[in-house]
């Protein structure tokens, strides 16, 4: 079987002989966050929200069938030993609570999906997520299969282009443009030249980053996801200044527009396309 879109769960493709996804249903996430409400003045005023987590719900049939053949065993006992295997197999790959070096979350999740309709290719996008309120097994009276529903958290509600093994494949902007994807983009690496005081800004978003202190001496470089910045192996965070941002996230991206970018010396921003 070889499904035209399909998932994969930390390497394992879900497109197997053994078990197989029917539906996803995807739940797109809330906004969090409230509008202001002053008190000397009518109704409210607008504020930015942000994402809530996501789910998805998984409808996924496990079989008798055997790897190597694609076939159920001979005989009833093998039949009913090879689906026990094939279902303890698979809830242990998604009830999974090890989270593995350089994930987000127990489950790498990666999709398969088509893109260009007039040629069609395959591109990949990746999340990282875990199975929440357990798993509903329905098996079958008749034959040895089983029809399991279990939901899937995204903490980060975001999905991030990748290779087929989910590798985020980076981009980059060295100057204004537009970043692609369909969300917001906050996980970044911007390199700064050296430079007196040197800054960033984005007048799309109104995320500005300066480091204040004269020149840095060397390239300056800002994680703006695990909030460190740096010159070579030295920890300059200290020297960070958002005076005059407007974004809670040290710096964001904005999708589908050209994003105004102004700084005072050579840039460069290390992203990955963002998706709902």
């Amino acid at each position: 079987m070889s499904y035209i879109e399909n998932y994969s769960v930390n390497g394992t493709s879900l497109d197997n002989h053994k078990y197989a996804i029917e539906s996803v249903t995807t739940n797109i996430p809330s906004l969090k966050g409230d509008n202001l409400v002053p008190a000397m003045d009518h109704g409210s005023r607008w504020r930015r929200k942000r994402l809530a987590s996501a789910t998805e719900t998984w409808t996924i049939w496990v079989s008798d069938n055997l790897a190597s053949t694609g076939l159920p065993p001979s005989t009833a006992a093998g039949r009913r030993a090879a689906f026990n295997a094939n279902l303890d197999e698979f809830l242990s790959l998604v009830t999974t609570t090890h989270k593995a070096t350089g994930f987000d979350a127990p489950l790498k999740v990666v999709r398969k999906l088509k893109t260009n309709a007039s040629s069609p290719s395959d591109i990949y996008r990746v999340n990282y997520g875990e199975v929440i309120g357990g798993a509903a097994i329905t098996r079958s009276q008749d034959q040895e299969t089983a029809k399991v529903s279990l939901t899937v958290s995204y903490p980060d509600p975001r999905w991030y282009e990748s290779n087929s093994s989910g590798t985020k494949t980076a981009s980059t902007l060295t100057a204004d443009g537009n970043p692609g994807g369909t969300a917001l983009m906050t996980r970044m690496t911007i390199t700064l030249g050296s430079a007196s005081n040197p800054y960033i800004q984005n007048v799309t978003t109104g995320s500005k980053i300066t480091w204040s202190g004269g020149s840095p001496g060397g390239s300056l470089v800002i994680d703006t996801y695990g909030y460190t910045a740096k010159v070579g192996s030295n920890s300059v965070v200290g020297n960070i200044d958002r005076t005059g941002s407007t974004t809670t996230d040290w710096f964001i991206l904005r999708p589908g527009v050209t994003n105004d970018l102004e700084s005072n010396t050579s840039y460069s921003i290390s992203y990955c396309k963002a998706f709902l």
